[in-house]
């Protein structure tokens, strides 16, 4: 689950223009044609969540009178040939039967019936795998767990390839088995060929997405020019952290006409939740739960949001509610395991989440909350193991980046630590927290320079967890560069008591006991005498604070005036004044000075 609360900062700031090209959605009963059309066709090959997908967004637009529904697709010679081997092993197919289905299928010509018999083999390849997987004891023999099938299909899909004798749905299965391989080139190369030749089948774009891990990469693909194209981008968006350009792509393709679809809702909340405006999360994936109170797609990420703000009544509802509808989920494990990390009941959690991991083990969310309860059962081989697997799934995964740099702290290992924070702080440049973490890795390796950037980064950037100035502030004070050090006690004031939080901030204490000393050595008597009053709030520094009282009595009563000459206002300094306030938005920061 995650951790903190939420952030001011944007996301990554290159911002695209959204605007829609109007023709790509101008006909829109066209597009629900090719939906409906899509749809059958995805079913027939055993692509049922692309068949889901495109069945999903053909129910958000107005349904088609009976003399515009699409015509079923044309049979040639070869598919009458092999219609009796195809509706046979298609029904053992559904039953999970696929060696059987593959047997059945040997020989078959036509397109439909020859991509069935491809994909059975790979299913099976997979099936073994993962029983295999769930089958082994240690979490070090799951990465050594392959899919046999894959070699043999890459010889013969290639071959076929070659030949230019596949349509879209083979080229998309090429793509598959090649990014298994750990082929990414070839497999983006043969995504991009499948998006052009058959540019409806959502599969492919969204194998594509997984590939891509950079604006960079983006802007060098050759896309058909199509409205599922923008689909597209705007999910990648949302993976990349461009949060900004995914909820404009979203805001239009709504504008467009697909403001009923419950897939760009979900988008829309997940974004929200990317960016930690968990108010907005909430409040989208609860009109989400009206519409479609029976979905379980995006649910663990609605109880991430429950376990940030220690909802445990509505977390508790929505794990009891997802058992009834379907306990066997990957996602209503991860929200049970959420739930009871809540109660920090962290054995029964992480019970769930392997559970969760039983059922798909290249499930991603519930790979870094396992590392997150393994973490809090200070058991850090199985934490560090954990993360490593989501990276293994996901290597745009922040949190688990994130968790890795948390453990290896733990260890007191600060150079592998340094490492994995930066690796979460390219992933999430305008997350403070990620920053934070890094400043205080250059501190105990002492790079105290790269240590004051990360923290004013961290500030400028809006500070999650209101630390960074009072660190920034603890530097200052280290290298003896006492102005800078009040200033910073003096924003960090000012920053807790504009948020109208009840100050239960340790550190607010430390800063008015800091200001008090800084004032009485600057002679600025009513300065210091307001700071140790305030210091006689908190029980840790009462006591300094009634001595530093009765001092400044004493030296008023012998005469001692207040200096005039050291300009150092209370509550404003110059170098933090409102036309000095740092910007909210930045790149990530250059640190490349030391390597681990």
């Amino acid at each position: 689950a995650l951790t903190g609360c939420r952030a001011r900062g944007g996301m990554a700031a290159t911002v695209v223009p959204a605007g829609l090209a109007s023709s790509e959605f101008s006909d829109l009963r066209e597009i629900k044609k090719q939906l409906l059309s899509v749809a059958e066709r995805s079913r027939e090959r055993g692509l049922q969540h692309s068949g889901k997908w495109a069945s999903e967004l053909a129910f958000a637009l107005d349904p088609l009178p009976l003399s515009e529904l699409p015509p079923p697709p044309a049979l040639t010679e070869e598919d009458a040939r092999d219609l009796d081997a195809y509706t046979l092993a298609k029904s053992y197919f559904d039953l999970k039967e696929y060696d059987r289905a593959a047997y059945f299928l040997r020989g078959c010509k036509s397109q439909k019936a020859y991509f069935l018999y491809m994909y059975s083999r790979y299913l099976s390849g997979e099936k073994k795998k993962d029983d295999e997987t769930v089958d082994s004891l240690g979490p070090l023999e799951k990465g050594q767990v392959k899919n046999e099938a894959l070699r043999e299909l890459r010889v013969e899909l290639s071959k076929k390839h070659k030949a230019r004798e596949l349509d879209g749905f083979g080229l998309y299965l090429y793509g598959v088995v090649l990014r298994k391989l750990d082929l990414v080139k070839e497999a983006i190369d043969v995504f991009v060929e499948a998006a052009h030749v058959l540019p409806l089948h959502w599969g492919a774009w969204l194998e594509l997405c997984n590939l891509i891990t950079d604006k960079e990469m983006l802007k060098f693909l050759s896309l058909p020019d199509t409205w599922m194209k923008e689909f597209f981008l705007a999910h990648i968006y949302t993976e990349l952290q461009l949060i900004e350009e995914a909820l404009q792509k979203y805001q239009s393709l709504i504008d467009a006409g697909f403001s009923k679809s419950t897939y760009i809702i979900s988008q829309i909340a997940v974004a929200y939740h990317n960016i930690r405006d968990i108010d907005k999360a909430l409040s989208i994936f609860n009109e989400l739960r009206k519409q479609d109170p029976y979905r379980i797609e995006n649910m663990d990420t609605f109880s991430n949001l429950l376990y940030v703000r220690s909802m445990k009544p509505e977390l508790s509802y929505l794990a009891h509610n997802l058992c009834e509808i379907d306990k066997y989920r990957v996602e209503t494990c991860c929200v049970i395991g959420n739930y009871y990390s809540l109660r920090s009941q962290h054995e029964k959690a992480a019970l769930y989440f392997q559970r969760a991991l039983k059922l798909n083990p290249r499930y991603l969310g519930a790979w870094t909350l396992m590392g997150h309860e393994y973490m809090e059962m200070k058991n850090t081989s199985a934490a560090i193991q954990a993360y490593r697997h989501a990276i293994e799934v996901n290597k745009r995964d922040y949190r688990a980046w994130y968790g890795l740099g948390q453990t290896y702290e733990i260890l007191k290992m600060p150079f592998y630590c340094l490492y994995y924070y930066r690796r979460a702080h390219q992933l999430r440049p305008n997350d403070s927290r990620m920053l934070v973490a890094l400043g205080e890795c250059y501190e105990k390796l002492n790079q105290l320079v790269e240590a004051k950037k990360c923290y004013w980064r961290a500030y400028a950037v809006g500070d999650v967890e209101k630390m960074a100035l009072v660190k920034l502030a603890k530097l200052h004070e280290q290298l003896n560069e006492s102005e800078q050090a009040a200033q910073c006690y003096i924003k960090y004031i000012q920053d807790i008591y504009s948020c109208g939080e009840i100050v239960e901030h340790l550190e607010v204490s430390t800063a008015f006991r800091y200001l008090a000393q800084y004032y009485f050595k600057c002679k600025l008597w009513d300065e210091a005498s307001a700071c140790a009053q305030k210091c006689c709030a908190f029980n840790d520094t009462r006591e300094e604070g009634k001595a530093l009282l009765r001092q400044i009595l004493q030296l008023r009563n012998q005469g001692e005036t207040s200096s005039a000459d050291i300009a150092a206002p209370f509550f404003l300094p110059a170098s933090l004044s409102a036309n000095n306030t740092p910007t909210r938005r930045v790149s990530p920061l250059n640190l490349s000075s030391i390597t681990p």
